[in-house]
């Protein structure tokens, strides 16, 4: 089973590394044999794949090829060519999480531990603590943080809503302007935005975002701390070096910050893509690590349990590379046109009721089973910034706000279905009843933000 899975992984990195070399060096042969892997990749993951999920990327494929026979004049071409539509952003997804081989090594997580047994007694502080760290490490972890961060805090004494609240409310944040989170990626590529000018919104709304969830908790608990008695701290175990750990949290902020400044150079010294560049990124950065500490030996047993997590993405494998073929299959089709028709009619209207159908249309999409990935791109396709009178960054803004908000409420979504099994809770009431009251917060402050300063 470990040779099968460690091939697996092999053919699946082979995939992203020649997506790599034919971008800069687009041969017609590296064409065919991109579009071979892509398919190979694309059914020996489906295998392992159960459930709704295996019928919807099937569906999705096969769709995608019948739209292409009908339609194109190139059909082969043309399915090729859709099984490389997502692969920029897929081969992002494989290879970010290489960026938390220097965290897992670094010792930072201890950091996090050693503050949160201070705080377990006081839950505005491990709260605000636990929400904080989230939405910080995030962007190097994407969805392994909260796996990581609650095998850590489950055995303190935080009770599960607090827990649940936090881990979305600090997820989420990072999903709205992160460049190495597939919702910022996928949707600055498909609008068109460009990274430079739209970090500062999304950093900007995301503080905020983060704002409102600590102060809707502070008041929950204000009321609750009213009719009890105020808990009694506990003794910590081991005493420890505060100054140590604030350097360390220091350390990571660094970090965060020279692989969001790195970006934000190369981007504007190359012409080269901000997908690609993350990727180059995500590679460079554990080698440089290994430099910089000479830590080869935990970097190699961190490498061997990266490729066997590599080996397990068989869900966003299948759905990346299906919902891209049959979104690159629906371009100029009249399904496309009546779309593009649906969405100006309201847009024409108020950009307020555009927004709200947006999320709507998103969010319905993912109670009956179709991720984002395969809604967003399809209607980000059909609506222009300029035609609506807003900047590229703003209508990025719109979409990943409606990706973002979807994953906390939608029970069938990755994030909360994490959630949901740390904390043997059902989906329904990590994202509605606890989170429900903070999303319309949220959404309310942002439609109320796009509609007053959207415009150009």
């Amino acid at each position: 089973m470990f040779i099968i899975q460690k091939c697996k992984a092999m053919i699946i990195l082979a995939m992203c590394f020649i997506y790599m070399l034919y971008f800069f060096y687009p041969a017609e042969s590296l064409f065919y044999l991109l579009s071979m892997f892509g398919f190979v990749v694309f059914f020996i993951s489906v295998t392992s794949v159960r459930g709704i999920p295996k019928y919807i990327t099937l569906t999705l494929l096969s769709l995608g090829c019948i739209i292409n026979i009908t339609s194109k004049e190139q059909p082969l071409i043309a399915s090729l060519e859709g099984i490389q539509q997502n692969l920029p952003l897929l081969t992002l997804i494989i290879l970010v999480p290489l960026l938390s081989i220097p965290l897992k090594t670094g010792g930072y997580f201890a950091s996090l531990n050693y503050f949160m047994k201070k705080w377990e007694n006081n839950p505005r502080l491990a709260f605000f603590g636990l929400s904080s760290f989230i939405a910080l490490i995030s962007p190097i972890l994407n969805m392994g943080t909260v796996k990581m961060v609650h095998e850590m805090v489950q055995k303190l004494n935080i009770s599960p809503k607090i827990l649940g609240k936090s881990y979305l409310i600090g997820f989420t944040s990072a999903m709205l302007w992160s460049p190495y989170f597939a919702s910022v990626a996928l949707v600055l590529h498909q609008v068109g935005g460009e990274i430079s000018r739209y970090i500062g919104i999304g950093l900007s709304v995301a503080v905020i975002q983060l704002g409102i969830g600590n102060l809707l908790f502070n008041s929950s608990v204000k009321e609750k701390l009213s009719k009890k008695e105020k808990p009694r701290p506990t003794q910590v175990e081991v005493e420890e070096n505060t100054s140590f750990h604030l350097r360390k949290i220091g350390k990571l902020v660094g970090m965060l910050v020279t692989l969001i400044i790195s970006l934000l150079v190369l981007e504007y010294i190359t012409s080269i893509s901000m997908l690609m560049l993350v990727s180059i990124i995500a590679i460079t950065m554990p080698i440089l690590w290994g430099i910089l500490t000479f830590k080869w030996r935990k970097l190699l047993l961190e490498w061997k349990n990266y490729s066997r997590s590599v080996s397990l993405m068989d869900n966003e494998i299948t759905l990346f590379l299906s919902a891209g073929l049959f979104g690159r299959a629906l371009t100029n089709t009249t399904f496309a046109s009546y779309i593009q028709t649906f969405l100006l009619g309201f847009a024409e209207h108020s950009l307020l009721l555009f927004v709200l159908i947006i999320f709507g249309l998103v969010l319905v999409c993912a109670f009956i089973g179709i991720h984002q990935i395969v809604v967003i791109p399809i209607l980000a396709a059909q609506v222009s910034a300029s035609n609506l009178g807003i900047s590229p960054e703003f209508l990025a803004l719109i979409f990943i706000m409606s990706w973002s908000m979807t994953a906390v409420l939608c029970p069938l979504n990755a994030i909360n279905i994490i959630v949901s099994k740390c904390l043997s809770r059902n989906g329904l009431t990590i994202g509605f009843r606890w989170n429900g009251t903070y999303i319309m917060s949220v959404v309310s402050l942002v439609i109320v933000v796009i509609t007053v300063y959207g415009f150009r």
